[in-house]
């Protein structure tokens, strides 16, 4: 018998807190399918949690077909999240922090240190790559992550530099001058190259210095040895909060999935909880 799961996925990030309403057709028949996005919302860490939204979404859902899950790298914004849930009509959250769990091979010295999201990220990709063909994976938060999953679906390590966000901010606080650029003014309008004043310079640092180390990161992984005998190059998948900002200068690099992680958190809550 087929039925609809609907499931509440949340990722609490060190600056944002995203919100996502997905769902699955069971049983799952097409193993290259992601649970589908039905709404998303994010706010910054410290802002009201938008309860009342939330419950608009998930008004009318049988409790047996619906699923909450909470993860992320923020200890404070998920108590934040735990503690008010009774405002919501579901049962409380699955929170998912023991990796060991986790649906995924990982070849790194220190699995236990590895970033939630980044696994996620190599979760989800695992269910869009074709078989024995590897995967690279952008994610543009507060960090930028540059992952590679092997084409055996291990995970085999990446690359960690500052995102937009973080790079603006030290710009600022470790300089005497220099003004603090909103990630919000590169979302306006695409910062010129050749900077003319200060403002326009940092703009133009931030976002093309981004994009060109985001570019020459894929193309050193798409040569690394790792994928020397698969049949086909990489898949390269782009997410994160700023992968919007990318995703115009890359079309021609990666697949644009904003939301990844959270559908691979999805899929870890289906597998956890043995619907899947």
């Amino acid at each position: 018998m087929t039925h609809s799961l609907k499931q509440l996925a949340i990722d609490v990030g060190n600056s944002r807190i995203k919100f996502v309403v997905l769902h699955t057709n069971l049983p799952v028949k097409d193993c290259k399918q992601l649970p589908l996005v039905e709404h998303a919302v994010s706010m910054a860490i410290d802002e009201p949690v938008p309860w009342d939204q939330l419950r608009n979404w998930l008004s009318n859902q049988p409790e047996e077909h619906c699923q909450s899950v909470v993860a992320g790298s923020n200890p404070r914004g998920i108590k934040k999240i735990v503690t008010d849930w009774a405002l919501l009509p579901l049962l409380p959250p699955l929170e998912v922090f023991n990796t060991e769990d986790f649906p995924l091979n990982i070849e790194v010295d220190e699995p236990r240190k590895v970033g939630i999201d980044r696994l996620l990220n190599a979760i989800a990709a695992n269910i869009l790559r074709n078989i024995n063909q590897g995967a690279i994976i952008v994610d543009t938060g507060t960090a930028t992550t540059v992952d590679v999953v092997s084409p055996d679906g291990h995970f085999a390590g990446g690359s960690i530099l500052p995102g937009f966000e973080l790079s603006a901010k030290s710009l600022h606080d470790y300089t005497a001058l220099l003004p603090l650029i909103p990630v919000a003014d590169l979302r306006q309008e695409e910062p010129v190259v050749l900077g003319k004043h200060t403002t326009n310079a940092i703009r133009s640092g931030l976002f093309w210095g981004q994009l060109g180390a985001v570019r020459e990161l894929i193309h050193q992984f798409q040569k690394h040895s790792l994928f020397n005998s698969s049949p086909e190059p990489p898949l390269v998948l782009l997410t994160g909060g700023g992968s919007s900002l990318l995703a115009p200068h890359l079309d021609d690099l990666v697949r644009f999935e904003p939301l990844l992680t959270l559908q691979g958190l999805a899929i870890v809550a289906q597998k956890i909880s043995g619907i899947r």
